[in-house]
């Protein structure tokens, strides 16, 4: 979810990252993606992507819309409308979700944050943001007791990922101690600046993400990338959309637009565990009716070449899927991705296919994703309900 959704907003304006100035000034490569100017690299994509793995990382992700949910009535009413019970989650816990169509279909999938009894931020895809905000409203717009509120373009996001990002957060906020597990937050203070800080992010790694208002944002950025004083005077290393997708594909974790859509269900998506069908919510009767037909895969190429959303996946000589996510691991030195299949007893992990397109064929295997090892801290969740 949280890399950010596929850009495809057209006839539109970009909307400036807060931290534009300074991705400038350390030179980084700027790009449009979903209706905002992002860096795609500062440097080498190689170097980032190791930088998360080995040491850490810092991204701006000031691109996620946030939406937050005030009032007595917050929690009860945005539980109907996705499929986690946000009644059940903790006072400063959070929860990967999905926002569903009355067809089952995922609208968007998205971080569902509870930073108090009368008050819940959604962490949604850029892509989706309007559109999100259009279903609440939909929804929940004449709720007694909810109000709604997007401050689209007001707020900065920050994402410290890898093994040293618990170590540089905590020098930089002496005195407090920051979220212990995965999926936890509270309110810090970075930089001279009160900021919301989560224990989450998209990359596998253990990390923070760090909300505040869009003034603010170089400054923390600025405190995040002092160096530490010890290690080599160790900081972070400034990273890219680029270096984000390489991070969330070896992860397998999805992509709205790309690998999630509004005609994909959770259980085409592998995405089951995040459903709760406890409770009520839109979109919870169709998935009772119906059987799938496909389901999401992971896969590595055997050979040179990238494979690109849209390549066909063959198996002995038929084509039975299509590619939906590519690129390079530089971990892995391979090429890999995800896609859809349809079902077979055959098409498991270590299934030999081909991936066609652009005029060539790849040799290739499916493969069980995450591609390598999550790093991230146990959840909140770990003494309450296992998920995969």
């Amino acid at each position: 979810m949280c890399a950010g959704g596929r850009g495809r907003l057209e006839n539109m304006t970009p909307i400036d990252s807060p931290l534009c100035s300074i991705h400038r000034e350390l030179g980084a490569q700027l790009v449009e993606f979903a209706g905002w100017r992002l860096p795609l690299q500062f440097g080498s994509v190689a170097a980032e992507v190791r930088a998360c793995r080995q040491s850490a990382a810092l991204f701006d992700i000031s691109h996620m819309g946030l939406v937050r949910l005030r009032g007595d009535g917050a929690r009860t009413a945005i539980s109907r409308l996705l499929t986690r019970a946000v009644t059940s989650i903790p006072l400063g816990c959070a929860s990967y979700a999905l926002l569903l169509n009355e067809s089952g279909g995922i609208l968007d999938d998205l971080f569902v944050m509870v930073e108090s009894d009368a008050q819940v931020l959604l962490v949604v895809n850029a892509v989706n943001h309007e559109k999100d905000v259009a279903w609440v409203r939909q929804h929940l717009g004449a709720e007694a007791g909810v109000q709604i509120e997007d401050p689209r373009g007001a707020t900065f996001g920050l994402a410290l990922q890898g093994p040293e990002a618990k170590g540089m957060v905590t020098r930089v906020t002496p005195g407090q101690e920051p979220p212990m597990l995965f999926a936890t937050l509270q309110k810090m203070e970075i930089g001279g600046a009160d900021v919301l800080v989560s224990r989450t992010g998209y990359t596998g790694e253990d990390g923070f993400e760090v909300f505040g208002e869009s003034g603010d944002g170089i400054n923390v950025w600025r405190a995040l990338m002092a160096p530490t004083g010890g290690h080599g005077n160790s900081r972070p290393t400034a990273g890219g959309l680029a270096a984000r997708d390489v991070l969330r594909q070896e992860m397998g974790y999805p992509l709205w637009g790309n690998d999630l859509d509004e005609d994909t269900t959770p259980a085409e998506a592998g995405l089951q565990w995040a459903v709760n069908r406890e409770h009520e919510f839109v979109g919870r009767a169709a998935l009772e009716g119906g059987e799938r037909t496909r389901r999401r895969v992971g896969f590595v190429v055997e050979g040179q070449g990238v494979a690109r959303a849209g390549d066909v996946i063959a198996w002995k000589g038929e084509a039975v899927g299509t590619v939906t996510s590519g690129t390079y691991s530089h971990n892995l030195q391979a090429a890999i991705g995800q896609g859809y299949v349809k079902l077979h007893p055959e098409l498991v992990s270590g299934a030999t296919v081909e991936i066609a397109g652009r005029g060539r064929a790849l040799p290739a295997r499916l493969a069980r994703m995450p591609l390598i090892p999550a790093q991230t801290r146990p959840s909140w969740r770990s003494t309450k309900e296992t998920t995969p």
